[in-house]
């Protein structure tokens, strides 16, 4: 297995960012489960930390999921494969690889640019209130 080890950052929340997963069945139907919770641990344009009270068996093929977000102001709606799986404070964290997407890739950048500039911003405004 590859790993995108060539990748420039990699964004820890502070607070995990809620989203919703949906496991998608590869069967030529692109049917998918019904939808799940999930956080977001880190994230970087290829991929991300996940944690998920659902176990999601991944031991015997590799699992797609469709996971919607938003980071910022606009939702993100994407795919990829869980690569690795480990149990933790219970539940699951994964390894989750966004299927290859420069625009998903470059709306990733431009949304966490917007969501660290708000976290800074609001840090001042807080610091200011104190004064």
């Amino acid at each position: 297995m590859l790993y995108k080890r060539t990748e420039y950052f990699r964004y820890t929340f502070g607070e995990p960012l809620v989203a919703e997963f949906r496991i998608v069945v590869e069967n030529g139907t692109d049917v998918e489960s019904s939808p799940g919770e999930c956080c977001f641990l880190d994230i970087s344009p290829g991929g991300a930390k996940l944690f998920a009270k659902f176990d999601i068996p991944v031991e015997r093929e590799s699992v797609r999921l469709h996971i919607k977000f938003t980071l910022y102001e606009k939702l993100i709606d994407l795919q990829g494969v869980i690569v690795w799986k480990k149990p933790y404070s219970g539940g699951y964290m994964y390894g989750y690889d966004f299927d290859d997407n420069l625009e998903i890739e470059h709306l990733i950048v431009e949304e966490l640019k917007l969501r660290r500039r708000s976290e800074i911003a609001s840090g001042r405004d807080s610091k200011d209130e104190k004064k």
